[in-house]
Formats: structure tokens, C-alpha cells, sequence
């Protein structure tokens, strides 16, 4: 694997899970000494996150980690709950065979991952098992324009699950309750999996809203983790 491409994945995984913070400030050099990459590849690696909106460029000062405030997350869900419906309303339609297979397995992944209160592990299962059954989706969908603002927005979206996880472990069974995505994702029906997904992301983006207000950093706009209040 090219260096640019190891350093562009080693960070963007920083930044979701919020090892290196929202609001962060941080620069090449010292990024190069912490991961062991050389300047060129850290370089690289953060114009691509700067495209990917996880990452900000400061003219002459650097690079910060792209803040989230109470604004931005309900940007980011008002987004997904456009984008969402169609892209698996599309994919579930077009995929093929194999594809159909590889999504109902990342359905039930979700379905394994647990019931109302789960420990931070099973959430995150669930929460990583949606992005893969929405990407796949994406993917089977054939557009590549919607490949791409899917994978752009994901990012985002872990990033601000992972930030939750740890602040409540109590999830609505509402989000829970995907047993009856099956047989829509077998019978291919687009129309269907399309209302139930923008269910599915209604109530992620309550629970989400729930959680954050609970937080004293929404207070000034802004949202970091808890571990760093």
C-alpha cells in the first residue's frame, strides 16, 4: 500500500474515533513524528481529509480537526435523510445476486449486534454494520456520484456516533428495531426499504439530539468529547 494512502487511512481512523479531537489543532511534523510517517505522505494524506470535510486547512498556522456543533450534526442527519432513502432505494433494486447476498449479511449484523442497552463494543458493532449496509448499497447502485457523497458523509456520521457511544449506552429499541428491513431486502422492494431507512435515520438523528443536548460543550456551540471536559 502506497505510504500516502496508509497515512490518509491511520488518520482518518484517528479522527473518527475521536483520538484526535473535534477542534484540534495539529500539523504535519508533529503528525509525521507520532504515527511514523514522513512529512510528503502526512501532506497527502491531510488535503484528501480536507477534502473529505474531517480536516481544515489554517493558511500558516497548520490544520485543525474539523469541529462538530449542534448545527453541523443536524446538518449531517437533514443530509443522510435525503441522500439515505435514495441511495437504498436504488441499490437494493440494481444489485446483483452476490451484492444482494453481501448486503442481507451486513443486515444481520446488525441484527446480532444487540438489544436496547448494550455495552459501547455492541453499539459501535451496530452503528459500523449500518455504514457497511449503506455503503454496499451505494455501491450496488451504480452511481458513482452517490458513492461519493456517501463515503463522504459516513465519516462524518461515525464520527459523531463514536462520540455518543460513550456518553449513553441506553439506545431507543426504535433504533434497535430492524427484524423488519428482511423481507423488503429480499423481495428487492425500493419503495419500501427506502421508508424504513428514513425511519431508521429519524431516529438515529433523535437519539443523537437526545444525547448532545445532555453535554455542557453544546452550551458554547460546539461538541467535543466528554473525556475532554
Amino acid at each position: 500500500m502506497p505510504l500516502a494512502e496508509a497515512a490518509y487511512r491511520r488518520l482518518r481512523d484517528e479522527i473518527i474515533a475521536c483520538r484526535l479531537q473535534p477542534g484540534q489543532r495539529i500539523t504535519e511534523r508533529a503528525l509525521a513524528g507520532d504515527f511514523g510517517f514522513g512529512v510528503a505522505p502526512i501532506r497527502d494524506a491531510l488535503t484528501r481529509l480536507d477534502h473529505d470535510g474531517l480536516v481544515r486547512t489554517i493558511p500558516r498556522k497548520g490544520y485543525q480537526v474539523a469541529p462538530l456543533t449542534l448545527k453541523a450534526v443536524d446538518d449531517l442527519f437533514a443530509f443522510w435523510s435525503i441522500l439515505g432513502p435514495e441511495i437504498v432505494k436504488r441499490g437494493i433494486v440494481a444489485a446483483s445476486d452476490e451484492q444482494l447476498g453481501q448486503i442481507i449479511a451486513d443486515f444481520e449484523e446488525m441484527e446480532r449486534a444487540g438489544p436496547a442497552k448494550v455495552k459501547a463494543v455492541e453499539m459501535q458493532r451496530f452503528v459500523e454494520a449500518g455504514a457497511d449496509l449503506f455503503n454496499r448499497l451505494a455501491d450496488a447502485a451504480g452511481n458513482a456520484y452517490l458513492s461519493a457523497a456517501y463515503a463522504k458523509l459516513s465519516g462524518e456520521m461515525l464520527r459523531v456516533f463514536t462520540l455518543i457511544t460513550d456518553a449513553d449506552l441506553t439506545t431507543p429499541k426504535k433504533l434497535w428495531k430492524v427484524s423488519d428491513w428482511s423481507e423488503v431486502l429480499r423481495q428487492r422492494d425500493g419503495d419500501g426499504l427506502a421508508e424504513k431507512a428514513r425511519d431508521y435515520i429519524n431516529a438515529c438523528h433523535d437519539h443523537v439530539a437526545q444525547t448532545l443536548m445532555r453535554w455542557p460543550s453544546v452550551m458554547m456551540s460546539e461538541v467535543v468529547p466528554q473525556r475532554a471536559l
